[in-house]
């Protein structure tokens, strides 16, 4: 007992050392999205401000595939030390009710850091689709049934929800495509080899401002301000809400001491002026808090969207 007790002090006090000292080198921030994405760019800002905040650099690093799920088993799998952090949004949540085996547990395996903020997804079309508002978009999928395509960056996404939600709620069969990440679904839809694209509203703005993508609604239940003359799909099919809640996890038993110091930088960046801006012109809602704030969110919105997964009836394939 007397050797166990002094081996826990050394390890409590090295611990404690550790975390003093952090961050002594640079610190990864795994972005489960492949490169080029709306979410790709968001994770590559919040790493351009938290670098001089943490007075070491941050890089990104994309692990895409799976609906984002081959990244976040690759953290939550990494030392608990800080230096290896997950850029999560709805597909964490969502997979525990979609995946029947997950090679992690949401919340054991990991340790909140900050909740970033909330985002709307977009329903937008190639132009040459002929429907511009979700009531258009239906009366054309009960024309042609099985035969418009949406595309995804992956099973188990919020933006596979959202498509498998529509379907539910508007008594069509949109059929959809997944893909490994926004971009080159984003691609293929621009390029007319998908009808319809469903991903976060920041891969999709620059695209419909120079009218390569028609938006034709947005998931949340009000507009979003960044396009105020698209429509929400809840005025059409009322209820209708799916959000992607962001964020950031470092894997579990990460010192708190570590997990409160991420979580002040990242605030404070939060709080940026600048990075506000960045941030809210792609339609999002800043959240922030503290790791306990966000753990209790994480407990809210788990069971939230397992009720989402049953109603829209979505499976792994």
């Amino acid at each position: 007992m007397r050797r166990f007790l002094l081996a826990l002090c050394a390890f409590v006090a090295m611990t404690g050392a550790a975390a003093q000292d952090y961050p002594s080198k640079a610190v990864k921030i795994v972005v489960p999205f492949a490169p080029g994405a709306g979410n790709d760019t968001l994770g590559r800002l919040t790493a351009e401000y938290l670098t001089p905040r943490l007075g070491q650099p941050v890089v990104v690093e994309n692990k895409a595939g799976a609906g984002s799920q081959i990244g976040i088993d690759f953290v939550a799998k990494s030392p608990p030390d800080g230096y290896t952090l997950v850029l999560i949004y709805g597909s964490f949540f969502i997979a525990p009710a979609v995946y029947s085996k997950l090679g992690f547990d949401p919340v054991r395996d990991f340790a909140p850091v900050i909740q970033l903020f909330n985002a709307p997804i977009m329903l937008s079309v190639n132009p040459r689709v002929p429907a511009r508002n979700v009531r258009e978009l239906i009366a054309l999928a009960k024309r042609r049934p099985d035969a418009i395509t949406y595309g995804t960056p992956g099973i188990g996404s919020g933006s596979h929800l959202a498509g498998e939600l529509l379907n539910k709620m508007a008594g069509v069969k949109l059929v959809h495509v997944p893909y490994k990440g926004t971009a080159p679904a984003l691609t293929d839809t621009i390029g007319g080899q998908l009808d319809i694209l469903i991903t976060a509203v920041q891969n999709t703005v620059p695209h419909v401002r120079a009218g390569r993508l028609a938006a034709i609604g947005t998931t949340a239940l009000k507009r979003t301000a960044v396009l105020p003359d698209v429509p929400a799909v809840a005025e059409t099919l009322p209820g209708y809400e799916v959000i992607s809640p962001y964020g950031v996890l470092a894997p579990g038993r990460t010192p708190r001491e570590i997990v409160d110091k991420l979580n002040a930088r990242i605030g404070a960046a939060l709080a940026n002026p600048e990075f506000r801006r960045q941030f809210e012109q792609d339609g999002v809602e800043i959240i922030g808090g503290t790791p306990d704030q966000f753990r209790e969110r994480i407990g809210l919105y788990l069971p939230q969207y397992a009720k989402l997964v049953q109603s829209a009836g979505v499976k792994s394939e």
